[in-house]
């Protein structure tokens, strides 16, 4: 069984220090924007990416 105290702690972290946040749905993704949502219900991720390629593309292009 997995941990949900790791479900949005990257977003969460982010958001304290007002860095940029992406969800990337691959991996831990698909069930931080889900299931455990309400572990980060305060902070909006900047960008939601479907994997890591398109979330490097859109750093590039900022």
């Amino acid at each position: 069984m997995r941990s949900n105290r790791r479900f949005g702690a990257d977003l969460v972290a982010a958001d304290k220090v007002r860095a940029k946040k992406i969800l990337v749905k691959t991996g831990w993704g698909q069930g931080t924007i889900g299931e455990f949502r309400y572990l980060w219900k305060d902070v909006n991720a900047g960008y939601i990416a479907e994997n890591l390629l398109e979330a490097v593309n859109w750093i590039i292009k900022k």
